[in-house]
């Protein structure tokens, strides 16, 4: 009886314990997918940003669309709002308060994917995105 007792704890404490490691497991991935998402939503708002200060298409325009929609969808509201605060300055980057706001969301986007101890001052984000003013 005693040993009926042993291998049912034991096989209960391994049942308990793969089904923890595949819950872990599936959390796991789970945060990394999303953070891969912000991650190109995030880059490709950057590429189309750069490509459209050069001259506006259909496919930059097109990728900004889609890259702003992707960050509605998987940004945090920090993010989401320095977004909204960009387009409503205008977006211009050849302007200091469109520099502003560009080096504001990428502050908080690099706030969102490593943390806020990895976030440079805004003016510094500046001068390195568009030169010393």
């Amino acid at each position: 009886m005693q040993g009926l007792l042993i291998a049912s704890l034991s096989l209960i404490g391994v049942l308990i314990g793969a089904t923890l490691q595949y819950a872990y497991g599936q959390r796991l991935e789970a945060k990394k997918l999303l953070s891969n998402q912000k991650a190109l939503a995030y880059t490709d708002y950057f590429k189309a940003a750069a490509g459209l200060s050069q001259g506006r298409t259909a496919d930059l325009l097109a990728l900004t669309a889609d890259a702003k929609t992707r960050i509605c969808l998987f940004g945090t509201p920090d993010v989401v709002r320095a977004l909204k605060d960009l387009e409503e300055v205008g977006a211009i980057l050849s302007e200091p308060k469109g520099q502003i706001a560009m080096a504001a969301i990428m502050n908080a986007m690099r706030a969102d994917l490593l943390g806020t101890r990895s976030v440079p001052g805004t003016s510094d984000l500046s001068a390195v995105l568009f030169g010393m003013q």
